[in-house]
């Protein structure tokens, strides 16, 4: 099999045809209720998957079922092409729909939530498929799932279970969460160790994720005024490119947090709002925007790649908000501010 990405983007710019044209989404949006969303949708390329999905569900389940299914059969297809070098490369760019799950999961287990709370949320793509997602989403508790992980050989399992006995202890989620995030981008930086513009851009993509997580970090330890400032570094992500240890902590404390604000500026992340919240949701945004746009890039390299699965990635998110926006009557307005436009 060919290994280079010039074969392999060949193979993806065929599929990244196959998105919903620009306009097709506001098309969606101005249907008038979940029956006629269901009825539009069979007329796009999910079409198959939704009629497969609608022999088993109905309405919303039957939605996430066919994008989760159609998603998970496109990651697929991508790796399918590679193998060498860049198939390693785009397993760490899979990877992260793993780490987006397996939060989801342990929030879901941590909180006592049924299934069917989170299923929704899940994009099987990586290791975890939608089968083993269900299987997670059985489990009793959080220590199953970490269990559970651990018997299947998932990369990031032995690094969870590590932080199970603290977890276990303080009931603390945010230290198991930091654990998940550490072992990801630990995982992620030595995978894409290697020479050539391709396995630096994936490197550097890991990377900004870091300084990103770690902004996204920061702020919320600002709402926690009565945390040490030893406190609020163990919650610091090594590995970033330009968030260091002095700019996280001046960032983490209220204190001092004006002076953070102005190092990371500089450093070129300028995150807008002005909650935890608000912040989270403009650096997710940032981060696709980036992403997605290098779909334009080096043909010859791994841009496509992270530029289409973006590109699919999004158009899923979006087509999950329509579809409960319709199900809720939710004002397109409201879902408008809300979408995901990259």
């Amino acid at each position: 099999m060919p290994a280079d990405f010039g074969y392999i983007n060949a193979r993806v710019k065929g599929m990244k045809a196959r998105l919903l044209p620009p306009g097709r989404l506001e098309e969606l949006l101005s249907v008038p209720d979940l029956d006629a969303f269901l009825h539009a949708l069979t007329n796009t390329p999910y079409g198959p998957e939704l009629q497969e999905a609608l022999s088993r569900y109905r309405g919303l389940r039957a939605v996430d079922e066919a994008l989760a299914r159609a998603f998970q059969k496109a990651a697929r297809r991508v790796l399918s092409f590679a193998d060498g070098k860049p198939r390693t490369l785009i397993q760490v760019l899979l990877l992260q729909w793993d780490v987006h799950n397996l939060r989801a999961v342990l929030r879901a287990k941590h909180a006592g939530h049924p299934p069917e709370a989170v299923e929704a949320t899940l994009v099987p793509a990586a290791e975890l498929s939608d089968v083993r997602l269900r299987e997670l989403l059985q489990q009793p508790d959080v220590a199953a799932v970490v269990a559970t992980l651990v018997t299947w050989g998932h990369p990031l399992g032995d690094a969870l279970a590590e932080a199970i006995p603290e977890y276990q202890a303080s009931q603390d989620l945010l230290s198991l969460e930091l654990a998940l995030d550490r072992a990801y981008y630990r995982w992620a930086l030595q995978a894409s160790r290697g020479r050539g513009g391709d396995a630096a851009r994936v490197s550097e993509l890991v990377r900004t994720q870091v300084d990103f997580t770690n902004v996204k970090t920061a702020f919320k330890l600002q709402q926690l005024p009565d945390l040490s400032p030893e406190q609020r570094e163990r919650f610091f992500l090594e590995g970033g490119a330009v968030v260091t240890r002095e700019v996280f902590r001046n960032l983490a404390d209220p204190k001092t947090a004006e002076v953070g604000v102005r190092e990371i500026r500089a450093r070129g992340i300028q995150p807008e709002g002005r909650t935890p919240a608000e912040v989270e949701r403009w650096l997710e945004q940032e981060a696709a925007r980036r992403m997605a746009d290098l779909y334009l890039g080096d043909p010859l390299g791994v841009d496509v790649v992270i530029g289409y699965l973006t590109l699919l990635a999004n158009e899923v998110r979006n087509l999950r908000l329509i579809a409960r926006s319709k199900a809720m009557g939710i004002p397109r307005d409201l879902v408008r501010r809300e979408m995901a436009l990259v």
